[in-house]
């Protein structure tokens, strides 16, 4: 409730500071927005948990694409859902050259929670070249925009052989040439991935 003292607010900023900057509502920038987004959408938890910490969704490769292993409650826009366990997440198709890195970022949406995940991706290809490890070349990928109303569930990262391309079909998280995955799970999108 507004108290007014005299003609002004007691409350009002001082109208010879801009305040625009501080406006969060009033900053035009959509990056800006899925950055708060991808930090205040997150898992709750899960039907086996205590209460006490946190049930991740515990991603791994599945029989045909990456699998969801177990039921997790999230919060997208302050509504509760839940992702439920779900096998053969579709990879997006493409090619990822030779001796290179990425990492590919698993979601839910709302309209989705309980029935469905969604891959998408990669961030950015990087090349294991320029890297003394591949460890290296993964910790400078980074994941892709966290999709409008979603929760992050966690990644996959992908390396590719030092000779040979890999060709990722819809279904697989290997493709049809192979490559060295690994998985890691969220609770929310991380500030700087």
């Amino acid at each position: 409730m507004a108290f007014k003292y005299g003609t002004t607010k007691f409350d009002a900023p001082d109208a010879k500071v801009d305040q625009s900057g501080l406006k969060v509502y009033a900053d035009a920038h959509e990056q800006f927005r899925r950055a708060l987004q991808g930090v205040s959408n997150r898992v709750l938890g899960g039907t086996a948990g205590t209460g006490y910490s946190p049930i991740t969704a515990t991603l791994t490769i599945g029989t045909l694409g990456v699998k969801i292993t177990k039921n997790v409650a999230v919060v997208i826009n302050g509504v509760q859902g839940t992702a439920a366990v779900q096998d053969n997440l579709a990879m997006p198709s493409g090619v990822i050259p030779a001796n290179s890195a990425c990492k590919y970022l698993v979601s839910t949406a709302l309209s989705a929670a309980g029935t469905s995940g969604t891959v998408s991706g990669p961030g950015n290809i990087v090349s294991c070249a320029d890297y003394d490890s591949n460890t290296l070349a993964l910790a400078a990928c980074k994941l892709p925009d966290l999709p409008d109303n979603h929760c992050a569930l966690g990644y996959v990262t992908l390396t590719t052989p030092y000779l040979t391309a890999v060709t990722l079909i819809s279904t697989s998280v290997l493709g049809t040439t192979g490559g060295t995955d690994g998985y890691a799970d969220l609770i929310c999108m991380p500030y700087d991935a």
